[in-house]
Formats: structure tokens, sequence, C-alpha cells
């Protein structure tokens, strides 16, 4: 079982090691392991880091930002689309200096076939941010959705990976910013032949909704489960 410490929440990941097997089950045989394997448990380790740093580092109202092109100023390749972010990144960077605000962000850049070009930004909500983006943001729209906690997270982060692989994109660029926490988890073998399906958190905590999956590792073929808990505030 892996702990990952979120402050108010913790997210908890329950597997079965690959060499062993899981309890009242024989033990697999190793088997080649295909493309289509490889991929799909790539794409959900990418899904989770995502995850992982949103929760770590941003919060319920702070904002995922698009930031859009007017037709005519539509970047012609994916150099000059990391120029024109650079320079953004560059120009809010300094703004927050002045404040006293660390600025930071996770940031997915696609540019497609045709020329359409979008930056996807997950960044702090903070007095005047909107204001900021909108003066050094001059390529085209801001588009600003607010964050929600139960579940929303892990959708944001499945959806800036899944950008990665759509055909239609010719190009995509991933970065963050160097001052996000990375989240590190604790380890603890347990010797338990199953787990619940639904998991009972412990006294004072409560299951995140919508977090909780139970499903099939596709290469080792043993059962995993993830969920998330948080901290129920204290009545008295």
């Amino acid at each position: 079982m892996k702990v990952y410490d979120l402050g108010k929440r913790k997210w908890i990941d329950k597997y079965y090691p690959g060499n062993y097997g899981a309890p009242g089950r024989p033990r697999n045989k190793k088997r080649k392991k295909t493309p289509e394997d490889i991929a799909r448990v790539n794409q959900r380790n990418k899904e989770k880091k995502v995850q992982l740093l949103i929760l770590a580092n941003f919060k319920e109202g702070d904002w995922h930002l698009i930031l859009t092109y007017k037709k005519e100023e539509r970047p012609p390749d994916m150099d000059q689309a990391k120029k024109d972010i650079s320079e953004f990144m560059d120009s809010m960077r300094r703004e927050c200096k002045k404040l006293g605000i660390p600025f930071k962000w996770i940031r997915v850049t696609e540019v497609g076939k045709r020329g359409g070009c979008h930056h996807h930004l997950v960044i702090e909500n903070f007095p005047g941010v909107v204001k900021l983006v909108q003066k050094y943001w001059t390529h085209g729209r801001t588009h600003f959705t607010p964050l929600y906690e139960d579940g929303e997270f892990e959708d944001l982060a499945e959806y800036l990976v899944k950008k990665e692989t759509k055909e239609e994109w010719t190009g995509c660029s991933y970065s963050r910013s160097r001052n996000l926490v990375i989240p590190e988890p604790t380890k603890e073998v347990v010797h338990r032949k199953r787990w619940k399906k639904e998991p009972q958190p412990p006294k004072g905590w409560r299951l995140v909704p919508n977090t909780l999956v139970n499903g099939i590792n596709p290469v080792t073929e043993y059962p995993y489960q993830h969920y998330m808990i948080e901290q129920l505030c204290d009545s008295g």
C-alpha cells in the first residue's frame, strides 16, 4: 500500500506485487508485454503523476486556464508556440515577483495540423491574476475555469495527458514550474488476502466522492485499487 500525504487529503494505492501475485490466485506466468500493455500503463502513470502534482500544489478555486489564438496570429509550428508562451510566462513571473507571490503552474501546449494552437495551464488564483493574464496574453482569448476537487482534478489530469495522443495534433509540449511540491509516498506491506471494494476510511476521515477506482493491471493481471480520503472538519 502506498499513501501520498497531500495535507488535508491522502491518495491511497493498493496493489499486489507482480512477482508474488494475489492471495488465492495462481501466480501469473511471465508474458511478453505488448505495445498496448505498455501504452496503457504509461498513460495511467502519466495521469497519476499530473493529478498528484495538481492535488499537492493547487486547491479548489484555482484556475484551469486556456489561452487561444486569433486566426491571423496562429503560430506556424511548435517552436513559435513555445516562444509565445515563454514570453507570457516570463511576464507573469516578473509580476508575481513584484507581488511577492510564487508563480506555480503546469502547462500543456498543442499545435494541430491546420495550425490551431492552445495553451492549457493550471495556475493559482491570487488577487489580480485574471487582469494580469489578460494584459500579457495578447494573441487571442483567455478562458478561465475554476478547479473543483471532487473528481474534477482526476478528470483534468486525464484530459491534459490524453492531449498528447490525439491524432489530430502534430505536436504537444508538457512543462511545469520547478517550485512545485512533488509528492513522495510512504509504503507499507499489508498481509491481507484481499481488500474491500468499498474502503472504510479511518475515524475523522471520509472517502472523497468519485475517486474510488477498482481495476485490473493490464500487465500483471492482478487487481489494484486507488482512492482519496479527506480529513473532516472539527465541528467542535
